[in-house]
């Protein structure tokens, strides 16, 4: 099972865990040295529908703000190295720090395009189906975004591994869900699931040891799940 196979392969290249924690805690230390903690326990959820590069601050309902948009900019330079130190691990090749970089620097303008294009259409979405329907168009945005996901579970992937931009990436990750739609629902809601549960603990848990646990935990996991989709992403290529 993919699963299984990608855990093997993380085991044997932790290092990539480096590039989402070595993020996370500079955008924490920023965060505790400009505004003080200001995270609040709370029973709340946020189900991540962010694939690729894992960070500990998808689990928050963090409100959008010019500096939440900065970090966005930040992870979309990561971004691209991230993933393609995935492809790296599934060929067999080592990840090294000088490519990522490389490849973060390659990819970062589709991947900041990206990330703004899918905030706008999502705040857009979100504010209309609410505004029309209520409490029940909040419920309904969020199924639309899911159901979206599952459809382009593939996108980010895409772009790096086909080297292509993100309006004809999307067009190739639905052709690639509808070859292998199994394997990719299966992917999509093994991680709706645990981030569902991962966001519920870290919201109640938000002392800062707690959320650099978690940090490194949630990195751990999320990379396993990333791996696995990235080797359904390569079956579906050949």
């Amino acid at each position: 099972m993919p699963l299984f196979q990608s855990f093997r392969l993380l085991r044997r290249n932790l290092n990539i865990l480096l590039i989402p924690i070595t993020l996370d805690l500079i955008v924490l230390a920023v965060m505790i040295a400009t505004t003080g903690w200001q995270l609040h326990s709370q029973w709340s959820y946020r189900i991540v529908l962010e694939m690729g590069l894992p960070s500990v601050f998808h689990l928050f309902n963090i409100p959008l703000t010019w500096a939440y948009v900065i970090v966005m900019l930040v992870w979309a330079f990561a971004q691209g190295g991230y993933i393609k130190a995935l492809v790296s691990i599934i060929e067999g090749q080592p990840v090294r720090a000088a490519q990522v970089v490389k490849d973060g620097l390659k990819y970062w303008v589709p991947f900041a395009f990206l990330n703004i294009t899918v905030l706008l259409a999502k705040a857009a979405a979100s504010s209309l189906l609410i505004i029309m329907f209520g409490s029940i168009g909040a419920a309904a945005s969020l199924l639309l975004f899911m159901v979206m996901r599952v459809l382009a579970v593939y996108w980010e992937f895409t772009v790096v591994v086909d080297n292509v931009n993100f309006d004809t990436a999307f067009r190739r990750s639905m052709k690639y869900f509808k070859h292998n739609s199994l394997s990719a629902i299966g992917m999509a809601l093994v991680m709706f699931a645990f981030s569902g549960a991962a966001s519920v603990l870290a919201n109640y848990f938000v002392m800062p040891a707690a959320v650099i646990v978690t940090m490194f935990v949630y990195s751990f996991i999320m990379s396993i799940i990333q791996l696995a989709l990235m080797l359904t992403l390569r079956e579906t290529k050949r």
